[in-house]
């Protein structure tokens, strides 16, 4: 939302004055201005909830109205970013330690379904156990591993600002895995495929120029107004396709996924054992090139998690 305050407004006319909340609302280059009437302005509540409720939605008709959508209906992109924009505010407005427990929650999950959907049997509390308490449970090295490998990920991805580049997945991939594979964040050097898939991987010697080709691209969309979400899930489509890694390919494209998200201001997305089935729904779609049904599906599972979501905030209103 605008960093601008709510501001008192008023209307004098044939001698009678009455008085509104103004808000301004920016994106990019567009400016707009929201208002509330109230009744008494000695005290008038500057959070007034109806006037945060309208500057989101007017947010989001700008953000809307500036993007270009390739994939997106009209009306879902405006409430994708409608919802967007409600996440943003919501953490603005709640306290220090509230925002920190419901960070530490999303994290755990994120973190515990992103491994999991890579077989990882670890549950959401031992998960969690593992993490806040150093708990270890009596599980497989590899997968304890595996799990705490993303304390120093995520302070790492938390901590990045700029653009990503080969040398940034490189380093995630080292981070993510770590005590796993022999020599981690190093790029593949022999061909690999699928088994019962006929789509073939980027031979390993064209690893790296195909990488930078995607990011390149994926920035220079960005910079031409497409819509962030599509163009995440694209670039998070075409990094699995090149599967630069040996092994690790997909928490890694995850962690990208979700940094570029970050970036743009969207809640992170969090893919576990119970969407696997739609995840990889959705991947197959882009293998057919159907690129509209994988947006579609991929857009679908987000609104999906953040209905939960918007359930977590409504017990801190």
């Amino acid at each position: 939302m605008a960093q601008n305050k709510p501001r008192l407004e008023k209307i004098e006319k044939n001698g009678n004055a009455r008085y509104n909340l103004v808000k301004d609302i920016r994106f990019k280059d567009q400016k707009a201005k929201v208002r509330v009437p109230i009744s008494d302005p000695q005290n008038a509540d500057i959070l007034n909830t109806d006037l945060e409720k309208k500057a989101v939605l007017k947010k989001a008709e700008l953000s809307s109205d500036y993007y270009i959508s390739d994939y997106l209906e009209k009306s879902d992109l405006l409430s994708l970013e409608e919802r967007r924009w409600m996440c943003s505010e919501f953490f603005k407005q709640i306290s220090v330690d509230e925002a920190s427990y419901l960070e530490k929650r999303f994290e755990t999950g994120y973190i515990h379904g992103t491994t999991a959907i890579e077989g990882n049997t670890l549950t959401l509390a031992e998960v969690n156990d593992l993490l806040e308490y150093g708990l270890s449970p009596k599980k497989d090295l590899r997968e304890i591993n595996e799990v705490q490998n993303y304390v120093k990920t995520r302070s790492f991805t938390n901590n990045s600002n700029g653009k990503i580049s080969v040398a940034f997945i490189k380093k995630i991939h080292s981070m993510i895995m770590a005590n796993i594979l022999e020599n981690p964040g190093q790029f593949r050097n022999s061909n690999i495929g699928i088994v019962g898939c006929d789509l073939q991987h980027t031979p390993p010697e064209l690893i790296e120029d195909e990488l930078n080709e995607l990011i390149r691209n994926f920035y220079e969309n960005i910079q031409a107004q497409k819509y962030p979400f599509e163009q995440i899930m694209i670039f998070h489509y075409r990094f699995e396709t090149i599967h630069p890694f040996l092994d690790g390919n997909g928490r890694v494209g995850r962690e990208v996924m979700n940094y570029l998200l970050r970036k743009e201001k969207f809640p992170q997305f969090l893919i576990g054992n119970e969407n696997r089935s739609d995840y990889l729904s959705a991947l197959r779609s882009g293998d057919e090139e159907k690129f509209k049904q994988m947006i579609q599906t991929f857009y679908q599972m987000y609104q999906n998690q953040l209905n939960k979501i918007e359930g977590e905030f409504n017990r801190f209103q």
